[in-house]
């Protein structure tokens, strides 16, 4: 692939990670993280265009690209602050990421982790996670490279992940987790403040590696259970494992409409749920011969007809639910699709005889 080409993968990688709306679970940790260390944390709002309320609000979204601004304004306050990027890490838990936490913390063996842990082909985080294997293919460590992640954000990151990933494994491990090597790709780092590592950390690395002894990988672990394992592991993919029974991606993609409309009004957003880059997921749908736009408004129009004809929510409230702005742009919109604004589609449902 020649340079040009790279180039561009990037900004393609990098503009689907913007157009994405992700959980204000980090957002909120880092503002507290400045705010306990007296640090200019409303300024670092302001300057990312976050309001506070949108932070405080439990289940809150935030733009991507405004939680990539917020992340870059706590390494500009904070760049010889590794205590707190090593409180922001130790403050992810399992149940941050729902039920792919789950999945992870109930793993059976170290093999099963790195399969949940790596189980995804568009990074929205810009950040790729691969197993690093044998020649036989047995799993012997973890790789996270960082290609696509703005460079200023690099050592930040490394000492989140590399945290994240040494402790949790030596949770599952019940005890010191057996690395044998760890890579990581900055100059130098803090190993007296990582000793959940305890081995060789070799810098200057090309991306942050975790290598142990592949039998390890297969040994059961103490907290594992392969029942509850398959089932999170199952609860996590079930869009997905819907769409491969299927292979019907247009149908597939207007039942991740219609599951979260406020969430999923971009294509890159869809993708990101279905965990394929949005080029892909935009292949699949011109092969089927159909338009990414076309098939969200009729998610949207039978989603919207569902709830006018048989709730009593109000039009304003619908308006909400479908992630439109105010209740005038819904009523366009629904004026554009059936011909009739929404309070006359359902005077005439009702008048069908629909329940209200």
């Amino acid at each position: 692939m020649s340079i040009a080409s790279v180039d561009r993968e990037v900004r393609v990688r990098l503009d689907s990670y913007r157009n994405l709306s992700v959980p204000n679970f980090s957002v909120h940790l880092l503002r507290e993280i400045l705010e306990e260390a007296g640090l200019d944390w409303r300024g670092a709002l302001a300057r990312a265009d976050i309001a506070p309320t949108v932070v405080q609000r439990a289940g809150g979204t935030i733009p991507a690209h405004k939680e990539l601004a917020f992340q870059r304004e706590f390494v500009s306050l904070t760049p010889d602050r590794i205590d707190l990027w090593l409180r922001a890490a130790r403050a992810y838990a399992s149940s941050t990421t729902g039920a792919r936490g789950m999945a992870l913390a109930t793993a059976p063996t170290v093999a099963a982790w790195s399969e949940v842990a790596s189980s995804t082909d568009y990074a929205p985080g810009m950040l790729i996670i691969t197993p690093l294997r044998t020649p036989t293919r047995a799993v012997a460590g973890i790789e996270f490279n960082y290609s696509e992640t703005p460079s200023e954000l690099i050592p930040f990151s490394v000492y989140r992940d590399l945290t994240i990933a040494s402790r949790s494994l030596a949770w599952l491990h019940a005890g010191p987790f057996p690395f044998t090597r760890v890579e990581v790709p900055i100059p130098a780092i803090a190993a007296d403040q990582l000793a959940d590592v305890g081995c060789r950390i070799d810098t200057r690395s090309d991306a942050l590696r975790l290598w142990w002894d592949p039998d390890v990988s297969q040994q059961a672990l103490p907290y594992g259970n392969a029942f509850q394992h398959a089932a999170w592991v199952q609860a996590d993919q079930q869009v997905i494992t819907s769409f491969r029974e299927a292979g019907d991606w247009p149908a597939t993609v207007a039942q991740v409409v219609r599951s979260r409309p406020e969430l999923t009004r971009k294509l890159a957003n869809v993708a990101a749920v279905l965990r394929v880059s949005p080029r892909t997921l935009q292949r699949r749908l011109d092969s089927a011969g159909r338009e990414f736009g076309e098939i969200r408004d009729k998610a949207l129009n039978d989603l919207a007809g569902d709830l006018l004809s048989n709730t009593n929510q109000s039009i304003a409230q619908i308006s909400q639910t479908l992630g439109y702005t105010d209740p005038a742009s819904f009523t366009i919109a629904f004026k554009r699709w059936t011909g009739v604004p929404p309070s006359a589609f359902r005077e005439a449902a009702r008048y069908d005889g629909t329940p209200s």
